[in-house]
Formats: structure tokens, C-alpha cells, sequence
């Protein structure tokens, strides 16, 4: 085959749109702290998923490497057309696809919430990977084999991205911080689906869970979104210093530990 039909190309070209459309929704709203329109429920959420620890690589969004992922496969798809370069997609898409279900595992036992656009993405991969496998089989001699050790790097790949994303472990108890800073009257303001938010929690370790806090969102633990809308919170997260029951001091947006020390006077 001197060439790839254009009947193929044109199908993954259009999947890969669709691919790059998703990609782009997910990593706005993982940077804009705004709830998606497949905020369901607790269990049924984008915005759990995508604002949690296992939402991002090295700091990069995985919703940023999807889009590098079905960019390149559009690009190829429409400008290359010799089988050695769909042979090349062909087993990238294999090995892209096996951390991808890596996540997809993370949200079934550890984020506890499902991602309807983060699996549907997985769903064209999957699409487009058929359609390369039914474009090159004929003229690539033993397939399968080829394909073995490339899974297996992808499973390597997995095992690293794990080890990365809950690599982040608090050696250091914040305790006695979080209660300095509840008994100088700070009230922290929180959204389950807030990605900053996330970021707090992974730097306070589980002191965090002691914090005086308030969950903004309705479907959130103990949800509070009426004191939320009264005392104008406008994002999470937000700390509010109370004295008598009225506003001293606000701050907004995520804390690094020596800003939370100042603003508690905490002294070790």
C-alpha cells in the first residue's frame, strides 16, 4: 500500500477534532475554577477529576498532553500519508492509550468520581486506534508481537505516573499551624471541586481536614453555599480573619505554608 486511504485519514482527521475539542473544555476548566456543565454530582463530575491529584503530570494537566496527543494525530492524519507514519500512530495511540486507562482506574478507586469527557476522549482514542489497526494490518507483519513491548512501556509508564502523582507525601505535621490559625479566627472558605483547593490539602497533609472551614459548594461535604453567598465568596479558595463575627482581613487564592504562618502569627 503506497498510501493510507483518504476515507481513513478523513475519519481520524474528524475524531481528532472532536479529541482536541474535549481536551481543550477540560483544561479550561481545570485552570479557570468554574464548574463544567458535567458537574453532576459527586460521583458523576468533571471538575472532581480534573481538580484532583491525579488531574495533572509534573504540574502539566493531563488534559494539556491529550491535546498534544490528538493535535499530533490530526496534523499526521491530514498531511502524512505513508504507512510507515500510521504505523508510527498506530502503536503511540497503543501507548497513550495504557496510561490513559491507568486514569480511568484512578477514578474507579481512588477519585471515587466519574469524568463523562474524560472518558468519552478515551472512547476516540479507542476509535481512532481501530481505524489505524484496520489501515495498516494488511501490511504490517506480525502485528501483535510488535505491539507487546509497547504495551508493556506503557504499563511502565503508568507505574511512574502513580509513584508521581501521590509521590507528594507531607512528612511534617501542620497541626499545631492549623490550630493557630483557627484560634486567630480564620475561617477557610473551600469547594470540593476547586483545584487550588486540592493544592492546600496536598500541602497541609491531613492537618488540613482540622481547618475551620466552609464548603461552598452544594454538593459538597456538608455543603454551606448560603454562608457562602452571604459572606460574597467569589472563589476558593478564600480565607476570611473574623472577629465578633465581622470581616477583619481577606485573602484569596492558594497559601504557601510561610504566608499561612504569617497570617496565624504562628511562631515554632
Amino acid at each position: 500500500m503506497e498510501s493510507i486511504k483518504n476515507s481513513y485519514r478523513y475519519l481520524i482527521a474528524i475524531i481528532a477534532v472532536a479529541g482536541l475539542a474535549i481536551m481543550t473544555y477540560l483544561t479550561y476548566i481545570h485552570y479557570a475554577n468554574v464548574k463544567s456543565f458535567c458537574d453532576l454530582s459527586a460521583e458523576v463530575s468533571c471538575d472532581v477529576v480534573t481538580t484532583s491529584i491525579y488531574s495533572e503530570v509534573f504540574g502539566i494537566p493531563v488534559s494539556v498532553l491529550g491535546l498534544l496527543y490528538f493535535a499530533a494525530v490530526l496534523v499526521i492524519s491530514l498531511v502524512k500519508r505513508s504507512l510507515p507514519i500510521f504505523q508510527s500512530l498506530f502503536f503511540l495511540t497503543v501507548f497513550v492509550l495504557i496510561p490513559s486507562l491507568y486514569l480511568t482506574l484512578t477514578e474507579i478507586l481512588f477519585i471515587k468520581s466519574f469524568c463523562i469527557l474524560c472518558e468519552t476522549s478515551k472512547a476516540l482514542m479507542l476509535a481512532i486506534l481501530v481505524i489505524l489497526f484496520m489501515a495498516v494490518r494488511n501490511s504490517t507483519k506480525d502485528i501483535g508481537r510488535l505491539v507487546i513491548p509497547v504495551v508493556i512501556a506503557g504499563l511502565v509508564v503508568s507505574g511512574v505516573l502513580f509513584f508521581a502523582q501521590t509521590g507528594t507525601v507531607v512528612k511534617k505535621d501542620y497541626s499545631d499551624l492549623v490550630e493557630q490559625i483557627n484560634k486567630a479566627g480564620w475561617v477557610y472558605y473551600k469547594s470540593y471541586t476547586c483545584s487550588n483547593c486540592r493544592r492546600q490539602e496536598k500541602l497541609l497533609g491531613e492537618a488540613y481536614n482540622k481547618l475551620n472551614s466552609v464548603e461552598c459548594h452544594p454538593d459538597g461535604p456538608n455543603g454551606n453555599p448560603e454562608l457562602c453567598l452571604k459572606n460574597n465568596i467569589t472563589k476558593t479558595p478564600t480565607w476570611i480573619l473574623e472577629r465578633d463575627g465581622a470581616e477583619v482581613r481577606r485573602v484569596e487564592g492558594l497559601q504557601t505554608i510561610e504566608a499561612l504562618t504569617e497570617m496565624a502569627g504562628f511562631k515554632e
